[in-house]
């Protein structure tokens, strides 16, 4: 008969025999404490392990909210209308932007690819007044010349029938118009008020419809013209700047 030793535990007192193994006697153990060996385990995971796991959870949240949030704001840049006017984000957008400029150009060109459009400021109860029409497509020299004939026929004038327009000359920024002797003599009968109005209708219509000109300079019969009377046509006439 084998020899018998005595253990103790914390829950009871039991008995193996000397021959049992000790993994056996670990696996009672373990049975009879109620699991309490897992608990130790679980205890005893490394706190390195248990930091990164948190970081995961906490890049988890930040792209999911990330993405999140930029579908949201999607949604109502979409649905909403909440994107600014004119503003081009992707191919969509870029080729509505395109379809807005080639409606844009078909009204400024008139009601066929023949003819363009154009805003003409004249003089008209002593106030500016603002009149479209169309004319033939021609080089930019030639149509400036229309224009202004256009405005000096419309514009509430003395003599306006006599004035002509011999020559324009375009450098950069800058109009050259070469207006015959009646020009001045049809401005110092209008008076002051009357000859600024004209000139500023001149000046708002060249700098609207003929970019990049921005400024106007007069010559009376070829010749530059002499400072004073009525107004100055020496000195070049532009728009002042919008503030």
């Amino acid at each position: 008969m084998s020899p018998v030793r005595r253990y103790s535990s914390s829950e009871r007192d039991f008995e193996r025999p000397a021959h049992v193994p000790r993994r056996r006697q670990a696996q009672q153990v373990s049975r009879r404490s109620g699991g309490r060996g897992r608990v130790r385990e679980e205890k005893s995971t490394p706190l390195l392990l248990r930091v990164f796991s948190w970081i995961g959870v906490l890049l988890l949240c930040f792209v999911v909210g990330y993405l999140g949030a930029t579908w949201f704001m999607k949604f109502l840049s979409e649905k909403l209308f909440l994107k600014p006017e004119n503003r081009i984000e992707n191919q969509e957008d870029l080729e509505g932007f395109e379809k807005s400029e080639s409606r844009n150009a078909q009204i400024l060109m008139g009601e066929d690819n023949h003819q363009l459009s154009l805003n003409l400021y004249h003089v008209m109860n002593d106030t500016i007044a603002s009149t479209r029409r169309n004319f033939p497509i021609r080089t930019q020299e030639d149509n400036i010349s229309d224009a202004v004939s256009a405005i000096i026929s419309l514009s509430d004038m003395p003599d306006s029938s006599k004035i002509k327009l011999l020559h324009v000359f375009r450098d950069s920024e800058t109009a050259f118009l070469d207006m015959s002797g009646q020009f001045v003599s049809s401005l110092e009968s209008a008076g002051q008020r009357k000859s600024l109005l004209l000139l500023t209708g001149i000046v708002r219509t060249m700098q609207e419809n003929f970019s990049p000109i921005s400024q106007i300079r007069f010559l009376i019969d070829s010749k530059q013209p002499k400072s004073g009377g009525t107004v100055d046509l020496s000195v070049a006439w532009k728009m002042p700047k919008s503030s």
